[in-house]
């Protein structure tokens, strides 16, 4: 039922809890209301009706002389004060009968202070939590200095005398050893991964031995060196390992939101990391044995600042063994499809600041050492992509380029070591060759002129290179051309360097019978035929200078014996001066002491 608009029941009550009067009156019209028709609201009503008994009771309890009651919250507080009132004023009662004013002064005060471990807000007394005990902050020269050399050295000797058969276990107690030693160092003492990030790699190959007395350090290394090689090959893996991990793990945890970025952790292997630098120090031979292994189970990008330090602890003790690893481990971060610019200034960084700091000093002991146990330090993979990213097109060139010109020149001369024609030479000579046939092929200038110059070493240093260019000629004619075209330019040198001619002369006939046949059946082919007809045209050039030398050479010994015959007869003959010879050589009195 719907009356005026609002919503009714069949009672005549509202649904919103509302009521309106329906007399009789208002439906015969007689009534007072002129036919409105009165609503009220129940649960407004009520209200109102409670809010005039409290009201009415209040002033009742006025009138009687009675205080309004307070809310029990309130009556805690006034417990407790009265309560502290008593016992100030029996304190105080007792001061006054004994004498004591000071002791008087003091109680009084000490009422007007909240007691210990709590805090008065707004009246009401909180507690607070005690503040934790600061420890004192360990630095890594702190931690280091507690080192006991004595202690350390009774250490070591208990420890080789109780597992004398057992080299692994020793090597696992010291490793507990100095894990103790620098376990109050925490990460905020030592953040390692920021060390790594924002020092210079010649700075960082120093942490944390810098930190360590030279007395312990020498200690270490001595007894290192009196351990088996297989027993020190696998500690050191795991040394490297659980370094690795250990700058992984705070690495995930450094990220924003992380707990780690606002609590360190405190568990940096700094121990672990001690004891792997002076190993690798000691003994680089051991990670120099073990490249292929690392370089197959530690990758990432987000190992290489690690890798980094630790290959410059290697550095440190073999210079030739830190060029090694340069050369296998960290250059395909540089050169590979993987390489960034970040990447490639580290790698960079390594061989200048510490393979080529002193290069007066380092270049004479790479030489030397160019060769260990039958494998190149630079082998010939390794110098071609070198060369290719040192002299690359010009949409190709990066702020690196020229940092890899500068040590280009020195990389080769490692790279082509060795005594002219020898067996360390010849094998080096067939690997780089097609190498540089492909560089050439590239068709970039600069690329071409370094590559032409290593093909010609090649030609040099091994006759088989020759019967090898000629299997690739036709496969790589445009190179061929180049190359071709340089000798011919170049005669002056050509003929110092490739001297005997006899194979070069053989290689050149071989190719002018390929042009011939190749032009036999390739007619119409424009564009072949061209190449193939500058081609020959070189060799036949080629072919004139060489057929010249062999000329001048019978000249030169046929004039050479018949000035010798000269020579010879003047002396066996009886006159002083059978020819009136009046030269500055005065050979007739040479003559007259015969």
């Amino acid at each position: 039922m719907a009356t005026d608009g609002l919503d009714v029941d069949s009672n005549g009550v509202l649904e919103n809890g509302g009521s309106y009067d329906n007399g009789v009156e208002s439906r015969n019209g007689n009534a007072k209301d002129h036919g409105w028709k009165k609503v009220t609201n129940v649960k407004k009503q009520r209200r109102q009706e409670m809010k005039g008994s409290i009201a009415t009771g209040q002033q009742e309890l006025e009138k009687n002389g009675a205080k309004p009651a307070e809310p029990k919250g309130f009556q805690a507080l006034e417990t407790e004060a009265a309560e502290r009132r008593k016992r100030r004023e029996a304190r105080i009662a007792a001061a006054l009968a004994a004498g004591e004013s000071g002791e008087e002064q003091g109680d009084v005060g000490e009422e007007h202070q909240p007691e210990e471990g709590t805090v008065s807000v707004g009246g009401e007394l909180k507690k607070t939590k005690p503040k934790k005990s600061t420890k004192p902050k360990v630095t890594v020269a702190d931690a280091a200095a507690a080192i006991d050399p004595s202690d350390l050295s009774t250490f070591l000797a208990d420890i080789t005398e109780s597992f004398a058969s057992v080299p692994d276990v020793q090597l696992m107690r010291c490793a507990d050893y100095f894990a103790r030693a620098f376990v109050t160092v925490t990460s905020s003492q030592f953040a390692w991964n920021k060390i790594l990030r924002e020092s210079s790699i010649a700075k960082t190959i120093e942490i944390p031995l810098c930190d360590l007395p030279e007395g312990v350090s020498k200690m270490m290394g001595d007894w290192f060196s009196q351990r088996p090689d297989e027993a020190l090959s696998k500690f050191m893996l795991w040394l490297l390992k659980e370094v690795l991990e250990d700058s992984q793990s705070q690495q995930s945890g450094s990220h924003k939101g992380s707990k780690a970025t606002s609590q360190p952790s405190g568990k940096t292997k700094l121990g672990v990391l001690v004891l792997l630098a002076i190993l690798l120090r000691r003994k680089p031979d051991l990670l120099h044995q073990q490249a292929d292994t690392v370089r197959s189970q530690f990758q990432g990008q987000d190992k290489l600042p690690t890798l980094v330090w630790a290959y410059g602890q290697v550095a440190q003790g073999d210079l030739v063994s830190g060029m090694y690893l340069w050369v296998h481990n960290l250059l395909p971060f540089a050169v590979g499809k993987s390489s960034t610019p970040s990447s490639r200034d580290t790698v960079l960084q390594f061989v200048e600041s510490v393979l080529f700091v002193n290069l007066k000093k380092a270049r004479p002991v790479l030489l030397n050492g160019f060769l260990r146990r039958g494998e190149r330090l630079v082998p010939p993979i390794s110098l071609d992509l070198i060369m290719r990213v040192s002299f690359p097109s010009d949409s190709a060139r990066t702020k690196a380029t020229e940092r890899f010109q500068s040590i280009y020149p020195v990389v080769r001369e490692i790279a082509l070591a060795g005594t002219f024609r020898s067996k360390a030479t010849r094998p080096v000579a067939q690997q780089l060759l097609p190498l540089s046939l492909a560089a050439l092929s590239e068709d970039v200038e600069a690329l071409s002129v370094e590559a032409y110059k290593n093909f010609s070493w090649c030609l040099s240093q091994n006759p088989e290179c020759y019967k090898q260019w000629e299997k690739l000629y036709l496969e790589n004619l445009k190179a061929s051309s180049y190359v071709l075209g340089h000798l011919l330019s170049d005669w002056k040198d050509t003929f110092a360097h490739l001297t005997p001619l006899s194979d070069l002369q053989r290689s050149v006939q071989v190719f002018r019978t390929k042009h011939k046949h190749v032009l036999q059946t390739a007619k119409g082919n424009l564009e072949l035929e061209g190449q193939l007809k500058a081609a020959d045209r070189i060799c036949k050039a080629l072919q004139g200078k060489m057929s010249w030398v062999p000329s001048c050479a019978k000249a030169s010994v046929t004039i050479a014996v018949g000035i010798a015959m000269a020579y010879g007869f003047y002396l066996i003959s009886p006159d002083v001066n059978p020819w009136n010879w009046d030269g500055w050589l005065l050979l007739s009195k040479t003559h007259s002491f015969i």
